[in-house]
């Protein structure tokens, strides 16, 4: 038996009140803040804001972080004031603290327009935002290798241990080929019938052992013929020579269609130097220097690490005080001369190379993958114990869900622009054959250039040696 509940709540006014609820909770409800003013410290920060100095203290700012306070002003219904970071803190501490001092120690000075990582040393200093404005990871900006000489580019077919045992090979061969030679020769001497005057045949057994280094240059001769694929005629009739040159023959086969099936795309295909992909390869590279920014995040770790990569990034960068810098104009101008690596958020580094392929018409830099790091997710900073940090963090929640900070920071940043050096498959299709040039074949005129030395040197040594023997022979006249 059922009993019907004469005080049930029908389920239209549930819905109706649990409506009425969503709509006047607090938690969706924003606050207004009446037009007031709020003042807000501004510094360069590319690629999302642009700061320049002007005379008489003026300046002129733009960007996302320009956009972002445009947005929640008229969210929350206040005003701003934008005022400049101070330039004798920003040499004192650098561009970062200079702005953490003015906000903790000016009273009118509210927020920063900028967003940043945080660390627990900012956290005790001031407060956050527990919505982020902006998440990126951490990549390395670096010049772009530059191609290898070409003055021994003749040689990159083969390994140098397989040049090693050619090498070795060639000397057994000519060793081989001249004491056969030589044997031969003695015997067939020794064997002919004395001449009745045995003071001349004494004569043609010594001078057959004099010229033991004519045999050794003409094996060496006849062995670099058949290496270089010009040929040569057979040295001497012995079967125990032929034997030898014919191993030699096939095995120099092997090698020269072998060598020359490479050595024409080792001419035409430029070769590229290693490129630096990550902070290993920064740490082992000699050509590329590091610069870091003592005031953001990841400059901090590497100069306070004690061990491990970021350790031995330390120890390169300390050396050289001029390349730990705290402004970021003195970054780009550093960064400019193609002689440093950068580690910063992708943002950044994206930017500055689209920036440079703008300024230059080619890639000059490249950005790397992602680094294995921690990505950084980026909140505003207010005063310590400043109740705006709660409030604003419901605005800046909005404005994420809105999609405006990824179509503003994109735009910003510019990769359209420079599409050429963010896609592999295009920079894999520049590397393809093109025609001989003249640098290509540096290592043939330096060879020809060597050996015609060599020959004038012996020329003179000759010729000298010539001299001095018509001379004696005049004297025993």
């Amino acid at each position: 038996m059922q009993v019907k509940n004469a005080n049930r709540v029908p389920p239209i006014f549930v819905i109706i009140f649990t409506l009425f609820v969503s709509f006047t909770t607090p938690v969706t409800s924003r606050t207004d803040f009446g037009g007031v003013n709020l003042n807000f410290v501004v510094f360069h920060n590319p690629p999302f804001d642009f700061f320049k100095r002007g005379p008489n203290g003026t300046f002129t700012f733009d960007g996302v972080g320009l956009d972002v306070l445009g947005w929640m002003s008229t969210y929350f219904n206040f005003k701003f004031t934008l005022v400049a970071v101070n330039q004798t803190l920003v040499e004192k501490y650098g561009t970062h603290e200079a702005s953490f001092y003015q906000l903790i120690n000016d009273k009118e000075i509210d927020g920063i327009s900028c967003a940043f990582f945080l660390t627990l040393d900012r956290i005790k200093r001031m407060d956050y935002t527990s919505s982020f404005v902006w998440v990126d990871g951490f990549s390395l900006v670096v010049p772009r290798p530059g191609e290898e000489s070409r003055l021994f580019a003749f040689t990159r077919p083969f390994q140098p241990t397989v040049w090693l045992w050619i090498f070795i090979a060639m000397i057994f061969m000519v060793s081989g080929m001249t004491l056969l030679t030589w044997h031969h020769n003695r015997c067939a001497l020794v064997n002919d019938k004395p001449d009745v005057n045995s003071e001349q045949h004494h004569k043609r057994i010594i001078t057959n052992g004099q010229i033991m280094f004519n045999y050794f240059s003409s094996s060496m001769i006849y062995v670099v013929n058949t290496m270089t694929n010009q040929g040569c005629k057979e040295a001497f009739s012995r079967h125990s020579f032929r034997i030898l040159v014919g191993c030699w023959l096939l095995g120099a086969m092997v090698l020269v269609n072998s060598y020359a099936g490479i050595v024409i795309s080792s001419l035409t295909v430029p070769k590229m130097k290693p490129p630096i992909e990550t902070l290993e390869d920064l740490a082992s590279s000699e050509d590329v220097g590091l610069i870091i920014r003592h005031d953001v995040l990841m400059g901090e770790q590497i100069l306070k690490a004690t061990s491990g990569i970021y350790k031995i990034l330390g120890d390169k960068v300390r050396p050289h005080p001029n390349q730990i810098l705290g402004d970021p104009f003195k970054v780009n101008a550093m960064l400019e001369t193609g002689k440093y690596a950068y580690p910063f958020v992708r943002a950044f580094n994206d930017w500055f190379v689209a920036l440079q392929y703008k300024k230059d018409g080619h890639c000059r830099f490249h950005s790397t993958k992602p680094l294995s790091v921690p990505h950084g997710y980026y909140s505003w900073l207010v005063k310590k114990g400043n109740p705006n940090a709660r409030i604003l963090s419901k605005g800046l929640m909005n404005l994420w869900e809105t999609g405006l900070v990824f179509f503003w920071g994109n735009r910003a940043i510019g990769v359209a622009r420079a599409a050429e050096c963010f896609d592999g498959k295009r920079q894999k299709s520049q590397a393809q054959q093109i025609s001989i040039r003249l640098a290509d074949l540096t290592s043939a005129f330096v060879i020809l250039g060597i050996g015609l030395g060599l020959a004038l040197l012996c020329f003179s040594l000759e010729h000298i040696k010539s001299i001095k023997k018509f001379d004696l022979l005049n004297c025993k006249q």
